[in-house]
């Protein structure tokens, strides 16, 4: 698990002590999950993020994409959360750092 996973870990409630939301916090902690769990590379699944239906689109697609990034092992030159922060930064995701491995 990476250092995010860690902090939230520790500190179960405050995401805050994390430098983090409580919805970044919730879709680290999914992507944790998901990666431990039966998710594998070749299986795509559709991510159900209605729980941050009052986010903006942009803010969800970080989410979704820094989970994909996560679960699926993507191709990087940089940590998935780093990718994460660029991208809730400047609104859209940097795939020239973090990108799926068959370059879609």
């Amino acid at each position: 698990m990476d250092t995010e996973t860690d902090c939230i870990q520790r500190h179960p409630g405050l995401p805050e002590a994390c430098g983090l939301t409580a919805s970044e916090a919730a879709a680290i902690m999914a992507a944790g999950i998901g990666a431990t769990g039966s998710h594998t590379a070749s299986q795509a699944e559709e991510y159900d993020d209605a729980h941050n239906a009052d986010l903006p689109d942009w803010k969800r697609r970080c989410i979704r994409l820094y989970g994909d990034c996560q679960i699926q092992a993507w191709t990087r030159k940089a940590r998935c959360f780093t990718c994460f922060e660029s991208c809730t930064g400047q609104h859209e995701w940097p795939f020239d750092k973090c990108r799926p491995k068959d370059g879609r």
